[in-house]
């Protein structure tokens, strides 16, 4: 009933939602870690970059620091006391200097105008202009250095001055020239020119010095500011932040935007000995964030064949616990032989339909199909399956989904069902439709369910309560009422008690021998002498109490235990009459009668005919009792059986003729030896006229067929007169004997031969 039976969420749900929730959280964790390997990466990338461009700056400076202490070196020596400051003595120093490998050019100016070198001395047009040039910016103050960086089409020089003055008096100044184009194109400047520019600024950031081997990521202008505005955005604070630092002799790190989105990383440091100048570096645009990329790349990547194992894991799970959860719910819930659903969950359907229609009624069924075992055993488990499964689809296929049907176990069934007007009508519906299809199935045993009701109150609430009230009303019916269905009442329940105690005690009565075999003798009106006799039993406790037949024998009826009496029976007439051939003594015919649930056993014909041959009884000398509904069912695999037994020497005896509504035909059809007339025929007066009538013709009928008659419950001088005159010769009945002992009839009738 999915659309409407719904008591819990499965466990599944809870179980992919826990996943779905851990994935979730694997993915935050994983995003997590990728933007802080990301962070990561790119600090250690930016650490990398300023690392380069403080290599390169600490370079830069030690060239510098070094041009400039080889000038000033140089000035020093030209003016020693010791020497006379000539023409030799300047070409003397400035070739000392020259000779330390160091790749620059040196000059000495003189005040005069005259250019000096290691190797000579001019004061041609050309240097003179050229000493104007520098001259004009040479410091007035002759005590630091005067450095400065002058950039033409084709080379980049950087220019050191020191004055040279001997006694007070400045006589000139040494100039050392070096290309810088030619210093940048040592390795050690790759990874800059390579992956960014590098600029040589003064205070105001105009462009002393600009790599001419990158990729010209800030051009336009002469000036790195306005080019760094033009390039990137928002750029004001930024390069209000780097020239104030560049002034105040501080180094730093700054990212930029470029007008693309992309980052920019720019690092600058003062040029320690030259005022108000800076060396800036400025690397491609999205530098790092390339750089980063494979990493980030590798890290995505390995975060999505995490995620891809942990979705496969999740669906593995899921998978596995949807196909447990199957499998459990199947074991829990499933009927193994027809497929519907099982007892626990009737209970929660049960509980669940009371609770949502509380204003209808319902009632329990407990129904089981009558003599099941003979189909089973007769058609096969197969078969017997099928009509089982019959019962549970038919039933869903006729009532609403608000009631339900499931198999207990073995033929056991129980239904919680609407009790409105229609339910007797789709019950006998139910029926009518199983045994159709039962015939389908090449079963013609008529099906017929015994049914227990409970008629569920407001105030019931335990639902095994409930199916124990619809057991025992079931319980409390033998098998052979007309309608087989009982509502249950407290009167059942003290009969019930009854059988309970009965049933409880029956194994130990057979075993320890309470039931007793008693023998009410058969007389011949005729020569007025013993002709045979009726096997019945009697339970007697050993305290000397009587259970009657009829108490227990509809108990054993139903269920089962009749057929180990039944055989108890047949092999104490059978053994008492062996020990009484053995003695020598005459013996006489016995009847023992059989139940109807003993005669549809398989093994009924094979065990009976096992005991008259162990006993080697003559044939004739036991008959079978046999009750005429027993052919209700079955009636030919019946009269097959009687055929059968009949070989072996049994003689076959019908009880209470005259008791049911089909007498004469099965007089006319099945083998009987011999008649029993029910004893309900003298319950009347004898004088009256119709018991009269119908009595004399019954007796000729069964005379002309040739058949033995015997007259049951004869108890007055009057009835048996009138039997003898009416042509009946064996009766049997309180007026000649009641039941006695069996080793009591021995003694009394069966006298031993002299």
């Amino acid at each position: 009933m999915k659309n409407a039976f719904e008591t819990k969420k499965q466990p599944i749900i809870r179980i992919l939602i826990s996943g779905l929730v851990i994935l979730v959280a694997c993915l935050l964790v994983c995003f997590t870690l990728v933007a802080a390997l990301k962070r990561s990466y790119e600090k250690v990338m930016e650490n990398y970059l300023y690392e380069v461009h403080g290599s390169v700056t600490s370079v830069i400076n030690d060239i510098v620091e070094s041009t400039d202490n080889i000038a000033y070196s140089c000035a020093v020596k030209i003016t020693d006391h010791k020497y006379t400051l000539d023409e030799e003595r300047i070409q003397n120093v400035l070739g000392m200097v020259e000779g330390t490998g160091y790749k620059f050019n040196i000059k000495y100016y003189s005040k005069t105008g005259i250019v000096y070198t290691s190797t000579k001395a001019y004061g041609s047009r050309e240097a003179t202009e050229k000493w104007i040039e520098y001259a004009s910016e040479f410091p007035k103050l002759s005590s630091k250095p005067y450095i400065n960086v002058y950039q033409d089409k084709s080379t980049t020089t950087l220019v050191i001055v020191r004055a040279v003055i001997k006694s007070s008096n400045l006589k000139g100044y040494v100039v050392v020239e070096v290309d810088l184009d030619g210093v940048f194109s040592n390795t050690a400047f790759d990874s800059v020119l390579k992956n960014g520019e590098l600029f040589i600024i003064d205070k105001d950031g105009d462009t002393l010095y600009k790599s001419n081997q990158g990729s010209n990521i800030v051009n336009g202008y002469d000036n790195l500011y306005k080019s760094l505005d033009k390039y990137c955005v928002k750029t004001k604070e930024l390069n209000k932040k780097m020239k104030k630092e560049i002034l105040s002799q501080y180094e730093g790190y700054l990212q930029y935007t470029t007008t693309k989105g992309y980052k920019m990383q720019v690092a600058y440091t003062p040029l320690s000995v030259m005022n108000d100048a800076g060396i800036v570096t400025c690397f491609k645009e999205n530098y790092v964030g390339q750089a980063v990329q494979p990493a980030i790349y590798r890290s995505t990547l390995s975060c999505i064949v995490i995620m891809a194992l942990m979705i496969s894991i999740i669906l593995y799970v899921w998978s596995s616990a949807k196909n447990a959860n199957m499998a459990i719910e199947k074991m829990a819930y499933e009927d193994s032989v027809t497929k519907g659903k099982n007892i626990n969950y009737f209970k929660e359907f049960s509980n669940y339909v009371m609770s949502v229609y509380k204003e209808t009624p319902f009632v329990i069924y407990r129904f089981d199909i009558s003599n099941f075992r003979y189909i089973n055993e007769a058609y096969g488990h197969k078969r017997a399956d099928e009509v089982l499964s019959a019962c549970i689809n038919i039933f869903a296929d006729i009532f609403s989904d608000k009631e339900l049907c499931v198999r207990m176990n073995a033929d056991q069934f129980l239904a919680i069902i609407v009790n409105d007007k229609y339910v007797q009508q789709k019950m006998d519906q139910l029926l009518i439709r199983v045994n159709e299809q039962a015939r389908g199935y090449g079963i013609k045993y008529p099906i017929k369910f015994k049914t227990g009701i409970y008629q569920i109150r407001k105030h019931d609430h335990d639902i095994d309560i409930m199916i124990d009230h619809a057991n025992v009303a079931r319980k409390s019916l033998s098998g052979d009422e007309k309608d087989s269905t009982m509502v249950y009442s407290e009167k059942i329940v003290n009969d019930m008690r009854k059988i309970d105690k009965i049933e409880s005690e029956m194994q130990h009565a057979l075993a320890s021998g309470e039931f007793k075999v008693y023998i009410q003798p058969k007389w011949d009106i005729g020569s007025n002498t013993i002709c045979g006799g009726e096997a019945l039993v009697r339970w007697i406790k050993p305290d000397g109490t009587m259970v009657y037949p009829d108490e227990f024998i509809p108990i054993f009826e139903n269920n089962g235990f009749i057929e180990k009496l039944d055989y108890f029976m047949l092999e104490k007439v059978c053994e008492s009459m062996r020990q009484a051939m053995n003695e020598r003594r005459a013996i006489y015919p016995l009847s023992v009668n059989q139940s109807r649930v003993f005669l549809h056993s398989p093994d009924y014909v094979e065990n009976v005919s096992k005991i008259i041959k162990n006993y080697d009884i003559p044939a004739g000398y036991v008959e079978l009792e046999i009750t005429e509904t027993v052919f209700d069912d079955e009636k030919n695999q019946m009269i097959n059986t009687l055929h059968t037994l009949r070989k072996v020497g049994l003689r076959f005896a019908m009880d209470d003729f005259g008791s049911g509504y089909s007498s004469l035909n099965i007089l006319k059809e099945i083998p009987f030896d011999i008649i029993k007339i029910d004893k309900e025929f003298f319950s009347e007066s004898v004088t009256g006229d119709n018991t009269r009538w119908i009595l004399q013709k019954i007796i000729e009928m069964v005379n002309g067929l040739g058949k033995e008659l015997v007259c049951e419950g004869v108890e007055t001088k009057e009835q048996s007169d009138m039997l003898s005159g009416m042509g009946c010769r064996v009766v049997q009945g309180y007026y000649y004997s009641k039941p006695i002992e069996l080793q009591t009839y021995i003694d009394t009738y069966c006298k031993v031969y002299t």
